[in-house]
């Protein structure tokens, strides 16, 4: 029996469908073939242990961001807002996090964007470019979280950039940190139907 005054959206299932931790942010790495939880985590243990796919240790975990551009299309008598009369002309959609891993080259390449890098024995040497090329967008960024019932939820760039200024702060006693934002970037016209991202759920399954 219900108990007067508990209405509550709680259900069997509420703590088995939260999102937890921090999350991992990846590059270079393509979740659409993976169709259940088990094949996923099986490519995420590889993918986090190849350097070239992270971006490293964050702090302060990450968070994903899309704001739309929106209008109402006004007209004489409408006293209320009606289905229908709102338009999206636009959107930026982004992942922000704050970087740890500096004293790696490949993570530093990827944050500031622009950059050439020529390496030489154990020397790694960064020239930052101001011309932008199609290169320099990283593809198949992914932001990737627990699920509580084992199971995964990725937010999916395409061709992220970091837009922020590069601000690397360092602290005595402390680590360097870097925050970045990842930016989405449409590459067709024929796409501008949908933002240029996705969020993908994966149940854990039985």
């Amino acid at each position: 029996m219900a108990v007067a005054g508990m209405t509550t959206p709680l259900r069997r299932d509420t703590y088995k469908k939260l999102v937890l931790n921090a999350g991992a942010v990846l590059t270079g790495f393509d979740p659409s073939e993976y169709t259940t939880a088990a094949a996923l985590k099986t490519a995420l243990v590889a993918a986090l242990a190849d350097t070239t796919k992270v971006l490293g240790a964050t702090r302060g975990g990450s968070t994903f961001n899309y704001t739309r551009e929106m209008r109402q299309a006004e007209a004489d008598g409408a006293r209320y807002r009606f289905v229908g009369d709102t338009f999206v002309d636009g959107g930026d959609a982004f992942i922000a996090t704050t970087l740890l891993e500096l004293g790696d080259a490949g993570i530093l390449k990827k944050a500031f964007g622009t950059a050439d890098s020529t390496t030489t024995g154990d020397k790694t040497v960064m020239k930052i470019r101001t011309r932008i090329k199609d290169t320099d967008y990283l593809q198949n960024v992914c932001y990737v979280c627990d699920i509580a019932d084992g199971g995964y939820q990725i937010i999916w760039l395409k061709n992220a950039f970091n837009t922020s200024d590069l601000v690397i702060t360092y602290t005595d006693k402390g680590e360097a940190t870097l925050p970045i934002e990842l930016h989405a970037f449409q590459d067709a016209v024929e796409d501008y139907d949908y933002a240029p991202f996705e969020v993908i759920t994966l149940a854990a399954g039985t």
